[in-house]
This record gives C-alpha cells, structure tokens and sequence, in this order.
C-alpha cells in the first residue's frame, strides 16, 4: 500500500559500455533451462505456444511490447523462470520504466532493466545471463551504450550489474505521492560504493 501512494526509493545509476567478451562472455547459459528473446506481441505468442506465457506475470508486457521494447525470457520446462527488457526508443521505454533519469535515444543509447527473477529460481544466475545476452543484442543492433538504474537496497541486483564494469555515475532518488513525482540526482561518491 505504501508504494501505491508514497514511494521514495534511492537509486545507483549505470552507464554500460557493451563489447564482446573474451571467451564469448562472463557465463554460459545455465544448465537445464532455455532462452527465448521476444520482439513483439506475435513472437510472445509464439513463445507461449511452448511456454507458459510470460505476460500473463509482467503488468504492462504486452503494451511494452507494443511499443517496441524487447524482452529475455529464460524458462525451465513450461516455467517462466526470468524476465529482463531493453529498449532503444523513449516509448519502449516510457512503457517499462518511469524513472526520471536520462537515456539519450537521439544518440544513440538504449535502456535495459525492469528485470525479475521468480524466486523460486533465483541463485541460478540468470540475472548475470540476462544481462550477458541483452547487452549481446544491443551491441549486434549497433547500441554502444545503455543505461540501467537498480535500487540501493538491491545488493544481489548491484552486485550483478557490477561484474560487467559499468560506470556508476550518479546516484538517483525518486519522491512519488500519488501521481506526482520529482526526481533528483546527485555525483556518487567512493563511500556511496562501499
């Protein structure tokens, strides 16, 4: 309820350079469960045709899908184990994330986040995976570079994003009451990081 009408939340806020990996990247797929990346609402279908569907759990899915974000969906069996998204326009991006910061679609920078895990299957690491094969996307597609914001008191979600060497460049706070909302940013600093 308290987020419904009041929510403050502090952010880290991320800037990834993407390249290739050495080896082909930081992990391999983890064993016993498949991916699907799905770019638009008839490739969802096509996924639910052998998977349980994925925006029957994810508010909002089949209009972000709509408007051009993509989704890594990664399954055990039937299940929908975790969703990430990327976005490379602000209405794919409007369509899954709210926050105030910036992303410069107009040169060339592109979103990702909104990722969950079911947790039933967390410490699987599918989070690194997701990230590994979004990036992967986005670095094929021509994005250089994307940006992210995770909640500081996420440290599983922190901790992953750090082992692909992002720059931390500036620490996020968003007031919400209600339908108003204001957003600040502040430098990080070395003890915001420890």
């Amino acid at each position: 309820m308290r987020r419904y009408v009041i929510d403050s939340r502090t952010f880290f806020l991320y800037q990834h350079h993407h390249r290739a990996w050495p080896g082909g990247g930081l992990v391999p797929r983890p064993e016993g469960f498949d991916e699907c990346l799905v770019v638009g609402n008839e490739a969802a279908d096509s996924a639910a045709a052998e998977h349980n569907d994925f925006r029957d759990t994810v508010p909002g899915a089949r209009r972000a899908l709509d408007c051009g974000a993509v989704a890594l969906c990664i399954y055990q069996g039937r299940d929908v184990a975790h969703v990430g998204w990327l976005a490379t326009s602000p209405a794919a991006r409007r369509a899954l994330d709210r926050l105030g910061y910036e992303v410069r679609f107009d040169r060339g920078e592109s979103w990702t986040g909104a990722a969950f895990t079911v947790p039933r299957f967390r410490n699987h690491g599918l989070l690194t995976y997701s990230c590994q094969r979004r990036f992967d996307y986005l670095l094929s597609a021509g994005f250089t570079v994307s940006r992210a914001a995770v909640a500081m008191d996420n440290a599983a979600s922190h901790h992953v994003t750090m082992r692909f060497e992002p720059r931390v460049y500036a620490i996020g706070r968003q007031l919400r009451i209600l339908r108003w909302r204001r957003w600040t940013e502040r430098p990080v600093t070395p003890s915001d990081l420890a």
